[in-house]
């Protein structure tokens, strides 16, 4: 889940379903992962399309960067992507915490959270 949040969900979407700005953007657009042609394919497909890529579209290989953690991090990714399907809405919550941010969202958190702090201590009123 953690790594589907921070590498895939950013075209994917933490649901699976491709609904995202940048996925939008994308010919073809990512899959939705719910969808039987996913959910059909076998696990080696899966795996060697994560691996490997898709040439001529927006889906990178990701074998190199998955060779220093060895086979497991995309065995646990096609895992998850069978669970796509299954996902709770507490799993979605969890997921959006686990999502890269953008420096102005970072520096907005971080904004928030230093004024809850003033309001706890009763510096600021309400």
């Amino acid at each position: 889940m953690e790594h589907f949040a921070d590498h895939c969900a950013t075209c994917h979407a933490n649901d699976g379903s491709g609904d995202t700005s940048f996925g939008k953007g994308l010919y073809p657009k990512p899959p939705d992962m719910h969808k039987k042609e996913t959910q059909n394919k076998s696990d080696g497909e899966l795996y060697y399309t994560i691996e490997n890529g898709i040439r001529l579209s927006g889906m990178p290989a990701f074998g190199e960067e998955h060779a220093k953690a060895g086979d497991m991090e995309t065995w646990n990714l096609v895992l998850f992507i069978r669970h796509l399907p299954n996902q709770t809405a507490e799993e979605l919550v969890q997921m959006e915490q686990l999502n890269p941010k953008t420096d102005k969202e970072s520096l907005e958190e971080d904004e928030e959270q230093n004024f809850l702090a003033w309001r706890q201590y009763g510096i600021l009123q309400a």
